[in-house]
């Protein structure tokens, strides 16, 4: 008796290019969205950058403001967003003894970033805890120092 394979052939054919498949296709749909996931760290990552770098520049910018002859608080508001990347951040600025140090963190993640620079005039800089969205930077004449508020 002789055996007929010819019918196996195209069958195990089927089943290999299936599998073949199956398994690339896997791998892009892996590949993509750890692609995704590395871009919208790294859009966060820019944004929190982003926020440090404005909050730098208005306590830079109010710190040039001749304060020794104000008997009141002068503040001006600047608007970041709510959300970076969909999640809550907070900004902390910390007055060092030779350098502020402004951090700017997710709530849900550990992502953060920070941003230093000199205030070589007085008055001094407040620390400060605030979450993100519209922020007042304000001269608090009672202290006397450079803060920063929820806006």
């Amino acid at each position: 008796m002789i055996r007929d394979t010819r019918a196996v052939s195209p069958a195990i054919t089927q089943a290999l290019a299936i599998g073949i498949s199956t398994i690339l296709v896997t791998g892009l749909l892996i590949g993509g969205a750890q692609l995704v996931t590395d871009q919208r760290e790294a859009v966060a990552r820019q944004g929190l950058v982003d926020v440090g770098s404005g909050i730098t520049s208005d306590l830079v910018r109010l710190d040039q403001f001749d304060t020794d002859r104000l008997s009141s608080n002068l503040s001006f508001q600047s608007h970041y967003p709510e959300r970076i990347a969909g999640e809550q951040y907070r900004i902390v600025v910390d007055p060092g003894p030779e350098r502020t140090t402004i951090y700017v963190n997710m709530t849900s993640r550990d992502l953060s970033t920070q941003v230093r620079f000199d205030n070589e005039t007085e008055p001094g800089i407040c620390p400060s805890i605030v979450n993100g969205g519209p922020v007042a930077v304000a001269y608090n004449a009672t202290e006397p120092c450079l803060e920063v508020r929820n806006g």
